[in-house]
């Protein structure tokens, strides 16, 4: 689908607010690896490429903490942020913005592209456990649109 993929991105390109977790975050890379394993075009938001994995991959509960603003907002009023990630896919660019830690242990990563308005990366947030970052999403829309408009 061609036309989808160029209206992405040409809509996060030109400022639109987009948040893509997991499956999303991968259909915004510049390339996939389908389930055998043919790599397929995709919106080419995100440099890189995904690739299925022979096991799950990072799978569990897990606490993401921003290393900038989020939506305008600061990183240390926002704090923690729950989550999780289930996938058999990973990235040649996961992203550097957040650090992602197991809990009760001392295992974490790097992960999530944060630019402006767009936050991308495989974790699912829990936005109960943080509702502060759902409404820097929403605010971010709404002054997209009122720009827009």
């Amino acid at each position: 689908n061609e036309s989808m993929k160029t209206e992405i991105a040409q809509a996060i390109n030109s400022g639109m607010p987009c948040m893509a977790e997991c499956g999303g975050f991968m259909y915004l890379h510049e390339q996939m690896e389908d389930m055998d394993g043919i790599s397929r075009k995709t919106c080419g938001v995100i440099p890189g490429k995904c690739f299925r994995t022979p096991k799950l991959t990072r799978f569990g509960y897990i606490t993401l903490t921003a290393g900038q603003s989020v939506f305008g907002q600061k990183a240390e009023e926002i704090g923690e942020i729950p989550a999780h990630e289930f996938h058999y896919f990973d990235s040649t660019s996961c992203g550097s913005d957040f650090v992602a830690k197991k809990p009760f242990s001392s295992r974490s990563w790097e992960c999530i592209h944060l630019e402006n308005h767009l936050l991308a990366g495989f974790p699912h947030f829990y936005y109960y456990g943080n509702p502060a970052v759902a409404k820097g999403i929403l605010k971010s829309c709404q002054m997209y649109k009122d720009k827009t408009i």
